[in-house]
């Protein structure tokens, strides 16, 4: 019920936010708490289900696939240069970098203290059979996902600065966030969890003045670099 719901939400909020928000002045902090649903316990049938499907997935996993959920523990934008191109680097668009770190920040701090509210412990730390393909964590804080979170918020960010690619963009944000459950680190629910929370961070800042501002300019100079029309609305 949760995987069904979270999903339709975040796709109707992704829908919404790929064509843009008016910047207000003043802006609520966002309270992932309150928006949130606990995460499933750690007893229940579901944690075990998810359990079992990390499982499958560690069975099938391959080289190709422990590369890449490997290289999107880094956060950062230009892990998206697989769909954006080469001139989608930080040398190239400064400006462009600098509003990703803000987006990435931003992400950080609103999903950190439910993290350490609910303190879920890893999937490697429930079940012994459960081996991750990355460096494991020292603490639990497993839901939700920063980087479930972090990869769709940056995707949101970005597919509404060029959404004639927005399609590929998000595509490659849910596959950042898939990426966490391909290391062994995170269940499905977190990462389902990450992808609304993620979703709400993206809203939440195409609602604050400052922030949209420096959005112009790096839409602006993304949409030069790649060669772009300088306004497609």
């Amino acid at each position: 019920m949760f995987r069904r719901s979270t999903l339709a939400v975040s796709l109707m909020l992704l829908m919404a936010i790929a064509w843009g928000a008016p910047a207000s002045v003043q802006v609520p902090a966002l309270d992932l708490q309150a928006l949130l649903p606990p995460p499933p316990a750690q007893d229940s049938v579901q944690t075990k289900d998810e359990i079992k499907e990390l499982l499958q997935i560690q069975k099938k996993r391959t080289k190709e696939q422990a590369d890449f959920a490997s290289g999107d523990v880094e956060k950062s934008i230009f892990r998206f240069a697989d769909v954006m191109g080469d001139k989608f680097t930080s040398d190239h668009l400064p400006l462009t970098a600098a509003l990703f770190e803000k987006v990435l920040s931003t992400a950080k701090s609103a999903v950190k203290p439910v993290k350490v509210f609910y303190n879920r412990p890893r999937p490697y730390t429930a079940d012994k059979a459960v081996h991750p393909c990355v460096k494991e964590e020292d603490t639990g804080e497993a839901y939700p996902s920063g980087h479930a979170t972090a990869g769709v918020a940056m995707s949101v960010v970005l597919a509404s600065m060029v959404p004639e690619k927005k399609t590929e963009i998000f595509a490659r944000g849910r596959a950042f966030a898939y990426n966490r459950m391909v290391a062994g680190v995170h269940y499905r629910s977190d990462m389902e969890a990450g992808i609304l929370a993620g979703t709400l961070v993206a809203e939440n800042l195409f609602e604050d003045a400052a922030f949209m501002r420096d959005f112009s300019k790096a839409k602006n100079e993304l949409r030069s670099v790649l060669g772009l029309p300088a306004d497609v609305r």
